[in-house]
């Protein structure tokens, strides 16, 4: 009998480490945190401005054509099936698959992505995404054709960023479109907290099946030691983290720390519409007393590479002839003279996020060294923005990237843009003609020439003063899948999972 009980014992063992096993099982994780430091103002799938905005539209909507993330950023089919160009490049013709659908079932047709192009083509913020798009035509439901004004080759990679929305949807309900959307990705919208979270989950009949993490919070934690401890306690898995938690959070064998390098740039923008600022003088003085080596490393604690050009170093268009400005504050001193500048002189208010106010810090003292005195007034990010783009404010630090082909910097610096990415509210006709100039141009070499004239001219004019572009910093939990993030930092939820 002993013998038996033995035998019982152990079968009751076994059989409880199977149902454990079992419901270790059922109990895999599907669930996934990820910390972003500011709110959301819309979730409109072309009319959004912030960085936020966009890695939560992202995961909403799918686009056209889809950006390679392997380093090459060569434009790949998604809803569209295939293409074809026509030989005077005027004609895109897009062959859309007929499995996709929007989150409400209903299937995505041509008319829904004339309606998302032509919406586009409206948006103040995203326009430049169909930079030359003139009309759209729809032949049948899984054709469209896309008209453009002149031959654009970079006409594919803005594709990539348009969002596919229901045209039957907007027009049931605009402020459904905007704050419950039905979209076309691999994730649905499921709430949203204002000032907490925005809450997705996966879209079960997405037609490239439904993604392994089930539910996704976009939790909002502008404090970055917050980030780092709930990153390390498990309340966050995922998060977009600045170089100050760098090394505390790569010391935790629970977290994995990958970087990547992006074309965004840290500035400090000048309102050309405000004196004094309204003088080249001393928009180059101001460039000249900033120490982009020290302020790189204090404030990215060396995770940027110093840059006073617009354009970062790998991207098509820029020169090392085009001109650095380099640390000189005797220069600065000379040029502010030369513009009737008698230091000291108080130049009012930084305006920055929270986010910017350790650049600001340094930014301060840079300016002081030189007889320029500012104060900082720090605001909410979506207030920020608020006042950035309409031009309240003097001066200003932040960061910002424009990504795709070269053309999109001229969001920094057109007149078509003032009150969107043209902080600086930089009017001047030689520079919008240029890059009118370069979205037509097919020739490699002759576009490399505009891009040169329209680089020394921004350096030469002094339009913003850029300090460096910083490395994307990523901080995740050890766990989880991530693919390898490439250049620009752009990540898809839909290619994580958990580890087994």
């Amino acid at each position: 009998m002993r013998r038996m009980k033995v035998f019982l014992t152990a079968a009751v063992m076994t059989a409880t480490i199977a149902g454990a096993t079992l419901c270790a099982q059922a109990e895999a994780k599907t669930d996934l945190t990820i910390a972003v430091d500011a709110d959301i103002d819309t979730l409109h799938p072309s009319d959004f401005s912030t960085t936020v905005e966009h890695d939560i539209l992202s995961q909403l909507y799918d686009p056209l054509m889809y950006m390679n993330p392997d380093g090459a950023h060569d434009p790949e089919p998604r809803i569209a099936e295939s293409y074809e160009i026509s030989d005077d490049g005027l004609d895109y013709t897009f062959h859309l698959r007929e499995d996709a659908t929007f989150h409400n079932g209903t299937p995505i047709t041509s008319k829904d992505v004339k309606f998302s192009l032509e919406m586009y083509m409206e948006s103040e913020y995203q326009g430049s995404m169909v930079t030359g798009l003139s009309s759209v035509d729809t032949p049948d439901d899984y054709t469209v054709v896309c008209h453009l004004e002149n031959p654009y080759s970079p006409f594919l990679l803005g594709v990539c960023q348009v969002n596919i929305a229901s045209k039957d949807y907007h027009d049931s309900s605009e402020d459904d479109f905007v704050n419950n959307p039905v979209g076309s990705g691999p994730y649905k919208f499921a709430g949203k907290k204002k000032g907490s979270n925005v809450m997705l989950e996966a879209y079960e009949d997405y037609y490239r099946g439904a993604a392994a993490i089930k539910n996704v919070t976009f939790e909002v934690i502008p404090d970055q030691s917050t980030c780092a401890i709930a990153l390390q306690t498990g309340e966050v898995n995922f998060a977009t983290i600045e170089s100050s938690t760098m090394a505390q959070l790569a010391a935790n064998d629970t977290i994995k720390i990958a970087e990547a390098a992006t074309s965004g740039f840290t500035y400090v923008s000048m309102n050309t519409e405000k004196a004094p600022f309204d003088d080249v003088k001393v928009r180059q003085a101001i460039n000249y007393a900033i120490n982009r080596e020290n302020l790189v490393a204090v404030c990215y604690d060396g995770e940027a590479e110093v840059n006073s050009n617009i354009c970062s170093k790998d991207r098509f268009g820029y020169s090392e002839d085009q001109f650095q400005y380099t640390y000189d504050p005797e220069k600065a001193k000379e040029l502010l003279a030369e513009a009737g500048i008698e230091t000291p002189y108080d130049l009012g208010e930084m305006l920055v996020a929270e986010k910017y106010s350790n650049v600001a810090t340094v930014l301060q003292s840079d300016l002081a060294a030189v007889g320029l005195n500012i104060t900082t007034a720090v605001k909410e990010f979506n207030s920020y923005i608020d006042d950035l783009t309409s031009g309240n404010y003097g001066i200003t630090a932040l960061e910002m990237t424009l990504d795709g082909d070269t053309q999109m910097l001229e969001m920094a610096f057109t007149s078509d843009y003032i009150g969107t990415a043209n902080n600086a509210r930089y009017n001047d006709a030689a520079m919008d003609e240029l890059f009118d100039q370069a979205r037509v141009e097919t020739d490699t070499d002759a576009r490399a020439e505009l891009f040169n004239q329209i680089l020394s001219k921004a350096q030469d004019e002094a339009i913003y003063a850029v300090i460096c572009n910083p490395l994307t910093l990523f901080a995740y939990n050890a766990d989880l899948n991530c693919p390898e993030f490439p250049y620009e930092g752009i990540y898809s939820i839909y290619d994580f999972s958990w580890a087994e």
